[in-house]
């Protein structure tokens, strides 16, 4: 059977998905150039020749994710439906499943951040990006009259710190914290930071 020739976009995006792959599985820290060149039967040069270091991959890697990730979230905070619905269908979605395949990733590039200047470079960049996407739709709701909302900055940190750090715990500690129980203290959040009763994100929130 003759070989596909990918192009070299193709060739980036398959060794990505290797790469996020391995952090996975590997740990960042662990994770080797062979390792992500074994995945895909190709050689370590072929991999340098795509990102030049080890560093370079997995910053692209993580930024690959990231942005797969938030291509979801404005899916979802673009929806034609009023501003509450939107948000509360994004913080159940940023919510980790039981797998929480992704949250290891993300648990993974924190943890390696501080010592990678270009990962940090990158995780930051992203995570602003979640925030501003967040408080972008709290301000309109706001505007809308849907509900009350003095600092959507504000609201929107702290709405992922919660649920950034629950899903730690969950990711982590497998077993210390239910799914169930994460989207309720979620919810919970949400509705303070709002001023609505919790009942009306159950129901849906205004149309």
């Amino acid at each position: 059977m003759a070989r596909v020739r990918l192009s070299v976009e193709e060739r980036r995006e398959d060794l990505l998905r290797a790469a996020i792959e391995q952090i996975q599985t590997r740990g960042v820290a662990a994770v080797r150039i062979a390792d992500v060149a074994a995945v895909l039967g190709v050689s370590n040069a072929l991999v340098l020749y795509h990102f030049s270091t080890k560093e370079k991959l997995l910053a692209a890697a993580f930024r690959y994710a990231a942005e797969e990730d938030l291509a979801q979230l404005r899916e979802l905070l673009g929806r034609r439906t009023s501003a509450l619905r939107r948000l509360h269908a994004a913080t159940r979605w940023y919510a980790p499943t039981g797998e929480a395949k992704g949250w290891r990733l993300w648990i993974e590039g924190w943890a390696a951040a501080p010592r990678e200047p270009a990962l940090h470079e990158v995780a930051s960049e992203l995570d602003q990006q979640w925030k501003s996407a967040l408080a972008a739709v709290i301000t309109e709701g706001v505007d809308a009259g849907e509900f009350r909302c003095a600092d959507p900055v504000a609201t929107a940190w702290r709405l992922t710190a919660l649920l950034d750090g629950l899903a730690v715990q969950m990711t982590s500690y497998a077993g210390s914290l239910t799914r169930t129980t994460l989207l309720e203290w979620s919810d919970e959040a949400l509705a303070r930071e709002l001023g609505v009763d919790r009942a009306v994100l159950t129901a849906g929130g205004p149309s």
